[in-house]
């Protein structure tokens, strides 16, 4: 198995050899897309722990929370036989009684959010909730859940933001539209809640956000449940299609003006063209990339006329794209991918097929042959808006390189790239030439090679402050970042699910030329060659052509 591994790494190292120079100019300021790995958080009245001050809060004028009534009406609404499919029977009625029982506890009709799940996640209910999937927990939550009152918006202060990378990447982007719109007005930000399961939760978020860093912004009401209303002529009803297409309940209770603001949207055939017209910056949010597809590509995966115009205005240089997370995932025209852990991949290989949905094996929601950590993907990409590579996001701090890898290694993808929460990649869509910003970095993988059990794949690892060209088919060129902080978490050796191979790789930029590392069945190499760059910046081991290998050794096996 170790000999295997050491093959595919042999292979890796050489193909690296010959990358292809590029005549890319590679001195273009101009980005028309910011691509970040996710993470972004801003301090605001719902979000306190993200700020570093909070007296500004008032609670009497702010939404500080999600509040549901667990009032005998709303309980048996959210537990009613109409709601809930037949082969779960047993557990709504425990969930029925889970709910009485915490309504009996607090003695309060209306309780907060988080004292709720406090409550439900005590030792009597404790194993019913790790009992529900994510599809049941928010069925049961939206149908309790209090109407938002429009006195009580969530409100960003980013001014107190603990985090100034994540504020730092807004601000970028507002920069960027500011490229486009010219410096005689405000430039115009949309933003889109299409990756969300309840499209109206981000809407306060996004406006604050844009507005404070001095931009005109505008929600984009478009998804894939107004899509699927459009087409079948039912924007009335909305809310059932909501309920359908996206497990979302009683969303017109809940945010009613939201609501009614996106039906009116509905049913304006030329409102979505108008305000890609108008805008000047157009931002993905975060969430489930797969919906966002199912936005703009049609069934039989063409895209959809406003894909193609938002296409258009940003090779016209018309409009920049951001995205974060999801909303950065969906931008590639090479295969998307949707779900997974590095685990699953290596032993399981990569699934073309619809995503799991959260806790599918609670609920016997999974696909076929599909198991919550499978490792899924749309063979035809996503928006196709970046067409260099597959992207993958919350990279490090999930250890994901391993599934990255398989999936270029089963696709037969030249160059695919993850980016770390915290941290953007920006882009010139004609000549290639990039830069890195942000708290952290992006991972390269370039020809990966795999067998039944093993992947391996040339790597690269640049950080916030790095800067180069890539083409479809690799890295061209490389500019270091240069820095000196101290790296403040505590490090670990687990690269399956955290940050082992990132920190563990810090020692490749001394005298050590390889790592490997034994994470429960799995094994791991990481060197560097004689064709290999290394350079420490910002605590963290930079490195260009080196080659990586993970692969799965059941311990009956070693």
């Amino acid at each position: 198995m170790v000999k295997s591994l050491f093959s595919l790494l042999s292979l890796a190292a050489l193909s690296s050899a010959f990358a292809a120079p590029s005549n890319a100019a590679d001195d273009d300021t101009y980005r028309h897309l910011l691509l970040a790995g996710g993470g972004l958080t801003a301090c605001s009245s719902f979000a306190s722990d993200n700020c570093d001050d909070v007296d500004w809060i008032d609670k009497e004028t702010m939404r500080t929370d999600r509040y549901l009534n667990l009032s005998k009406k709303f309980r048996s609404r959210a537990t009613a036989e109409s709601v809930w499919p037949s082969y779960r029977e047993e557990t709504r009625k425990k969930v029925a009684d889970a709910l009485e029982l915490i309504h009996e506890r607090l003695k309060e009709d209306i309780v907060p959010e988080r004292v709720f799940l406090r409550e439900f996640t005590r030792r009597a209910t404790q194993q019913l909730y790790n009992s529900l999937s994510d599809a049941e927990w928010n069925r049961i939550i939206d149908l309790i859940e209090l109407p938002v009152p429009d006195s009580a918006r969530e409100v960003v202060n980013l001014d107190e933001n603990l985090k100034g990378e994540s504020k730092a990447i807004f601000q970028r982007f507002v920069e960027m539209a500011q490229s486009v719109a010219g410096d005689e007005r405000k430039p115009k930000v949309y933003f889109l809640t299409s990756a969300s399961r309840n499209p109206y939760d981000k809407i306060d978020f996004y406006n604050s956000v844009f507005e404070q860093l001095g931009a005109e912004v505008h929600w984009l009401p478009l998804d894939s449940a107004v899509v699927k209303a459009q087409r079948e002529g039912r924007c009335d009803e909305l809310a059932k299609i909501q309920q359908k297409q996206l497990g979302a309940y009683e969303r017109d209770r809940v945010h009613k003006d939201w609501y009614q603001e996106q039906v009116a949207f509905c049913k304006d055939s030329d409102a979505a063209a108008e305000m890609l017209a108008d805008a000047d910056g157009l931002f993905f949010n975060d969430g489930d990339q797969n919906l966002t597809r199912s936005t703009f590509i049609k069934a039989n995966n063409e895209p959809g006329d406003v894909l193609k115009t938002i296409i258009a205005a940003v090779q016209q240089k018309e409009v920049v794209i951001g995205g974060t997370g999801a909303g950065t995932a969906v931008m590639t025209s090479k295969p998307m991918i949707s779900n997974g852990t590095t685990a699953q991949a290596i032993k399981e290989g990569a699934i073309a097929s619809d995503p799991p949905p959260f806790g599918c094996n609670l609920d016997t929601t999974c696909p076929p042959n599909v198991g919550p950590d499978s490792l899924t993907y749309h063979p035809l990409g996503g928006l196709s808006l970046f067409h260099y590579a597959t992207l993958d996001t919350e990279f490090s701090e999930r250890g994901r390189q391993g599934r990255l890898m398989r999936l270029a290694a089963a696709s037969s993808t030249p160059l695919s790239i993850g980016i770390d929460e915290n941290t953007a990649m920006e882009v010139n869509l004609e000549s290639g030439a990039f830069n890195i910003i942000g708290e952290r970095g992006a991972f390269m993988v370039e020809d990966a090679q795999g067998t039944d059990n093993a992947v391996a794949a040339t790597f690269h690892y640049l950080v916030a402050g790095a800067s180069g060209v890539i083409s479809p088919y690799g890295l061209q060129t490389a500019e270091f970042a240069k820095g000196d902080d101290v790296v403040q978490e505590e490090p670990t050796t687990n690269f399956l699910s955290d940050r082992g191979l990132i920190d563990s790789m810090r020692i490749l930029c001394g005298e050590r030329k390889q790592v490997s590392l034994l994470n429960k069945d799995f094994r791991l190499i990481a060197q560097r060659g004689e064709s290999s760059r290394v350079q420490s910046s910002g605590g963290e081991c930079q490195i260009v052509n080196g080659s990586i290998g993970i692969a799965w050794q059941p311990q009956e096996k070693l």
